[in-house]
Formats: structure tokens, sequence, C-alpha cells
């Protein structure tokens, strides 16, 4: 059984897994001339050749995950695989909290399960708990740094602005108003918000490095605020170290092993959140 003590080292773990299900400071007004249709559609046909490279990724890197004002910095393993899955191996950097919170986390579908071997425990979590229908937008992808681009021609209410190479289109989606921030120059997504409107739930994503290996999509860096009203506040950064093709993968290879009895817990039952 978790005592006191040890609840608020798990969560901070398992933030990352809050991260994947909570939806940041808005994004400011912005001026420029507006996008014609066709512009737009443009626009998403570039963004999405631009991704049409491998199905699959396998990549290293450290991150920093920051929950109520604690910070713990990992070091990571991830597998992705189009669409919507995810397998993730984490353990905190040397000299921090040490080896108990080394997780083993999966995506799929929009639901994640993490589980912590030395705790004996199961985190699990999906996007639909308070996203709603955004949880159509392959949460593993937004993580990761390849959003789809079809979320642009699915906006209702488009409003669109060009200020040199920099364009900008906000508009209504799934319960939520989505503003998207493009480098027409690249051509990637640069950055995501989405703000629900039954609450004050709001996600910020912003992604940089693109081009940081040829041939692949994947910006090097993605940085993560989040805020779901006044009671739970993280952050996230990822900064990748390796990138290369998966090829095919065996999803069942990679589902973590855990034995019988093991403890399992939504997210939102942590106490660090109370």
């Amino acid at each position: 059984m978790m005592t006191p003590r040890t609840r608020p080292l798990i969560a901070l773990l398992a933030a990352l897994l809050a991260a994947l299900t909570i939806g940041g400071c808005a994004m400011a007004p912005d001026s420029g001339e507006p996008l014609r249709p066709a512009e737009l559609e443009t626009l998403v046909s570039e963004l999405t050749l631009a991704l049409s490279g491998e199905g699959s990724y396998r990549g290293t890197g450290k991150g920093e995950i920051t929950v109520s004002g604690r910070t713990l910095k990992v070091a990571f393993a991830v597998v992705y695989e189009r669409p919507g899955w995810l397998r993730a191996d984490l353990r905190p950097e040397l000299g921090t909290l040490g080896a108990s919170l080394t997780a083993l986390g999966t995506m799929e579908n929009g639901c994640a399960r993490m589980f912590f071997p030395a705790r004996l425990l199961v985190v699990t979590g999906c996007v639909s708990d308070v996203a709603g229908d955004v949880a159509e937008l392959d949460p593993a992808a937004l993580v990761l740094g390849l959003p789809d681009p079809s979320l642009l021609s699915r906006l209702e209410g488009v409003s669109s602005s060009r200020r040199g190479e920099r364009v900008r289109i906000a508009g209504h989606y799934g319960g939520a108003n989505v503003v998207v921030e493009v480098n027409e120059s690249l051509p990637a997504i640069t950055a995501i918000e989405i703000a629900r409107d039954d609450s004050d739930d709001r996600m910020r994503l912003t992604y940089g490095g693109h081009g940081w290996k040829s041939a692949a999509p994947v910006p090097r860096t993605v940085e993560m605020t989040a805020l779901e009203g006044t009671s739970r506040e993280l952050g996230m950064s990822v900064r990748y170290e390796t990138l290369k093709p998966a090829g095919p993968v065996d999803r069942a290879e990679y589902e973590p092993v855990v034995p019988d009895g093991v403890l399992e817990i939504d997210w939102k039952e942590l106490n660090i959140w109370r």
C-alpha cells in the first residue's frame, strides 16, 4: 500500500500520464493578412506531405516533468507507431529520486497505462476524461511532436492570419477552442493550444528544432504547459538525442508484463492532486 510519503514521488512520474490527459496561458491574439480558403487547403497538403515519411520511430532522449513546483529529470526511450500507439520507458537521471520511479508506459486509442515495477503500481487515464472529443487528435502524436495537419481542415469558425513565414489558425473542434501556429518555411506545426469550452482546462504544446534529423519530421524539442482548473498544473519538456525509423512494430511484444495483484488506480486518485 502507498504511504503519504511515497504517493507524491509516484505522482511526479505519473504526471507524464496526466500530461497526456489534460488540456498554460493562452496564445496572444495575432494580426496579419488572412489566408484564403484555397491557401489554407494548400498549407494542409504541404504539412501532410512533410509528415508522409516513416510509419514508426524509435528514439531516446532526456526530459523534465514539473508538477506542484517540483521537477523530476528523466531519461527515456520511446517507440511510436501511427496512428495513436506509443511505448515509453522512463527512469530518473542518476543522482535524482532513484530507481523506484522507473516507469513503463503505453498509450493506445487515447488511453495510457504506466507501470511502476518497484512500487507494484499501475496508473491509468484517458484523454476523454477531461478533453472530450479532442481525444481523436492522437495524444501520442501530440507529445511526440507529429500532430495531424488534418486538424486544420476539421476546425469550425476558422480565422487565420499570416505574418512573414508564420501562420496562425484558430477555430473550434470537439468542444474546445484550438489555436495552431505553423512555420510555412519548414513547413511544420510549431505550436498548438487547446482550451475546453466548459472548463478552465488548457494545454499548450510547442515544437522546435525541426530538421535536426534529415528526412525525419519529428522536432528535436517538445515543450508542454497544462492546467486543469486550479487543481492540477504541470509542465513537461523533451529533447531527443537519437531517432530512427522503427520498421514494423509488434505491439504485443512491447506490452509491459504486469504481475497479478498489482494495484491499479486512476491518475486522479493520486494524492498529489488533493
